[in-house]
């Protein structure tokens, strides 16, 4: 027969496994009810998301007027500091269809940062660009790539953007290098990583999307080519590419 001691010490156990259970469900599960999608045609086409990192600078308005002669769409991951100082750009991002997302203020390392730190440097940034756009962000990408799952969970109610591809534009900052580098590599479901902040980056880019064009790729935004499978997209995972018929992925 137990005693009340033993009884005590059980129902303390049993409460604090429930409460485990529920913290552990909750945490799992929240990401869910915010969740993210978007409508996409044709996709079966052959698609890769051009992303731009660092930005704005003074290549980013030239590439815009590229990207609008060929009907090519792209993503903008701006860092809020460059933002303010260059709100007609951030304005003109938006104004050709392509998706603006959250780069921080100030280039942080997000590993080497405490979470208010992190969450001070993104939601900033989401306040500079409604200020200027009158648009909501809602995704963002870590700053060298550089994350943990705390970090992520930081900023739980945004989604966070990777890449399949990394251009290392700005090291090899040599515009056949880029190009040869784009072509080279391409493949559907494809997220590539480039910095509008370097004039080869840019010249090449727009020498690359006429090849590709040839050949029948598409150039979408994350949001479409994540979403192009009907996938919802949660916050708490980094997402890096999508092919058709697949699930995104992500790690």
């Amino acid at each position: 027969m137990l005693n009340l001691k033993e009884t005590t010490n059980k129902t303390n156990i049993i409460i604090a496994l429930t409460l485990t259970a529920f913290i552990i469900i909750s945490y799992i599960f929240t990401p869910y009810s915010k969740s993210f999608g978007v409508e996409v045609e044709n996709p079966s086409r052959k698609m890769i998301a051009l992303t731009f990192d660092d930005g704005p600078s003074d290549y980013t308005q030239a590439l815009l007027d590229g990207l609008k002669s060929k009907n090519a769409k792209a993503t903008f991951f701006v860092l809020g500091k460059k933002a303010q100082k260059n709100t007609e750009t951030i304005k003109n991002i938006i104004a050709d269809g392509h998706l603006l997302g959250n780069h921080t203020y100030s280039h942080i390392d997000m590993m080497k940062n405490s979470k208010n730190t992190i969450a001070s440097q993104i939601y900033s940034t989401n306040k500079i660009i409604k200020e200027i756009t009158g648009t909501d962000v809602k995704f963002y990408r870590p700053p060298y790539g550089h994350y943990f799952g705390t970090t992520l969970n930081a900023v739980n109610d945004m989604i966070a953007v990777k890449w399949s591809n990394d251009s290392i534009d700005w090291k090899h900052q040599d515009e056949e290098y880029v190009f040869n580098y784009i072509v080279n590599k391409a493949h559907d479901g494809e997220i590539l990583l480039l910095h509008d902040t370097k004039e080869t980056t840019v010249k090449a880019v727009l020498r690359a999307i006429d090849v590709l064009q040839a050949q029948g790729y598409s150039f979408v935004r994350v949001d479409e080519l994540l979403c192009r499978n009907g996938d919802k997209l949660a916050p708490g995972i980094a997402y890096r590419g999508c092919k058709f018929n697949k699930k995104p992925t992500w790690f």
